[in-house]
């Protein structure tokens, strides 16, 4: 026996919301993983600060370091869209390493958490979860402020530099424009040397914007050297481009409202939006004559760069 047209539609009608709510929940889990990978990238940026800046918060406050620590926390959570809780980025915490009682000598530890919300879309699981996700994560670096070593030839101290990047954004669709600076404490460089992950390098402190057009994931690196040598970061800073949805166009019927050639070329791109031009049948006369077949069904939508054939 045959299936009746209506009995698929009444199945694709059953089918559809499961599909929807299936595609829905991906693309909720799939934010909220990114958005963890960009927290611990935070939480990494920050831990290093306050390891370079291990008095910042002791009696007297360095109110500009901790001004400082606070825009670059508030500024990389934005650009990850997500809240953070509390909204004022908490301040690193310090703990004794070696015993001394002190917590802010070198080796020390400095620790930074962080936690952020991230809102659903999905209804089913918003209501469960009570609309928003929180992720959290946190670094630990040991603490090198004052640093000192002698140079191989026996002459002045040098302060080693500690690499690190500021990335923004560190996800998106591409083409990706990410804006990189050097985030970097320690010790000045005398040079540097990016490698952007995509077979692409400057030399340059600040190199600024820098564009992924391929959907992937890229590691991104900074050496920096001075008196004291080369230093790398470690882990890099990871940058994830993932592929845009389509524009979609919806076809129009030309078969069905009998239309001519040169009206429908003019229609193809000018009132349905789509981006390439109309073709005809190979052999066909080049007259303005009635369209009776087209290649993709009247009133369907599809990719606004989708070429189609028609035929009179």
């Amino acid at each position: 026996m045959h299936a009746h047209p209506g009995q698929s539609l009444v199945e694709f009608a059953l089918v559809l919301p499961v599909l929807l709510l299936l595609t829905l929940i991906a693309v909720d889990f799939g934010r909220v993983y990114l958005g963890w990978i960009n927290l611990q990238n935070m939480a990494r940026i920050g831990a290093n600060f306050a390891a370079n800046h291990p008095t910042a918060w002791l009696t007297p406050n360095d109110t500009d370091a901790i001004t400082q620590y606070q825009h670059q926390m508030a500024s990389d959570a934005a650009a990850t869209n997500c809240t953070l809780n509390p909204v004022t980025p908490p301040s690193p915490t310090f703990s004794d390493a070696d015993g001394d009682g002190i917590t802010t000598g070198i080796g020390d530890h400095a620790t930074v958490r962080l936690t952020c919300s991230f809102r659903v879309i999905t209804p089913i699981i918003s209501n469960i979860v009570g609309g928003a996700v929180s992720v959290s994560a946190s670094a630990v670096f040991p603490v090198k402020s004052g640093i000192t070593g002698s140079s191989s030839g026996g002459g002045p101290s040098c302060l080693p530099p500690s690499p690190a990047i500021n990335a923004n954004p560190q996800s998106g669709f591409a083409p990706l424009t990410v804006n990189f600076t050097d985030a970097s404490g320690g010790g000045a460089g005398d040079a540097w040397a990016w490698d952007f992950g995509d077979l692409t390098t400057s030399n340059l402190r600040d190199p600024g914007n820098h564009v992924y057009n391929t959907v992937g994931t890229y590691v991104v690196t900074l050496s920096i050297t001075n008196a004291c040598g080369t230093f790398t970061t470690n882990p890099g800073t990871t940058i994830t481009v993932g592929a845009a949805t389509p524009k979609l166009c919806q076809v129009p019927d030309f078969v069905g409202s009998h239309t001519k050639i040169n009206s429908a070329k003019a229609e193809w791109t000018a009132a349905a939006g789509f981006t390439t031009t109309l073709q005809q049948a190979a052999g066909h006369s080049n007259g303005n004559y009635t369209i009776t077949f087209q290649s993709i069904t009247g009133g369907t939508s599809v990719d606004c760069g989708s070429t189609m054939t028609v035929n009179g």
